[in-house]
């Protein structure tokens, strides 16, 4: 019975422990996608734009 118990502590611990880390990785994961942009910002595009002109690149006008 005592080892039984043993084994019950340690699933407990090991799934308590994931739960944990899980939390904290889904926390961490939402407070990067807030900072990041969804959208490409117009200055950046243009800028985009600029770099490929001086380079004799074609400028592409579609959007992916």
């Amino acid at each position: 019975m005592e080892t039984f118990m043993n084994g019950a502590m340690v699933i407990e611990g090991e799934v308590l422990s994931f739960l944990l880390a899980l939390c904290m990785t889904w926390l961490g994961l939402n407070g990067l996608f807030r900072l990041m942009p969804s959208a490409p910002r117009p200055e950046a595009a243009h800028m985009g734009r600029q770099m490929q002109m001086s380079a004799g690149l074609p400028a592409s006008d579609h959007r992916a």
